[in-house]
């Protein structure tokens, strides 16, 4: 008897265990926007050691900063292919540009963003931190889940 009490204990413990153990996550009712953004070259403002372009989002509500999600990629247009390649932020690439002695002058460039109410803020940083030109034309999409 008192093994039966011990086994039965032992396979309810088990079964609590296991099924506290599950990594789904199900979210009924949720609902995704997205929308695309071009940037022209003279829309970037200096900010800091960065330039920044501010995204006019309306889409963004207080119920999507209490209980939704922002997430934000850069359209590099059509490989060979025709194909446009979407890239999620934040990203790093490898930049070139020919120095004033005919050499290549390598560095990166950090893009990233942040998004509040009604807004999504695009940082574009190279990493020696020159500011001296301003970001090319760069075309992005937010995405909304709420």
């Amino acid at each position: 008897m008192m093994r039966t009490k011990i086994f039965s204990f032992l396979l309810l413990v088990a079964g609590i265990l296991f099924a506290g153990c599950s990594d789904d996550v199900y979210v009924t009712g949720t609902q995704m926007y997205m929308y695309d953004y071009d940037v022209r070259s003279y829309q970037w403002q200096q900010w800091g050691d960065a330039y920044r372009a501010v995204l006019d989002v309306p889409d963004i509500t207080h119920h999507v900063v209490a209980d939704g999600n922002v997430q934000v990629s850069r359209c590099f247009p059509g490989d060979n292919n025709g194909i446009d390649v979407w890239t999620p932020l934040p990203m790093m690439r490898v930049e070139v540009t020919e120095g004033a002695d005919g050499g290549d002058y390598y560095y990166t460039t950090f893009i990233d963003y942040e998004w509040t109410l009604g807004t999504v803020t695009v940082y574009v940083t190279a990493s020696d931190l020159y500011t001296g030109e301003l970001p090319a034309d760069m075309s992005f999409r937010v995405t909304i889940m709420q």
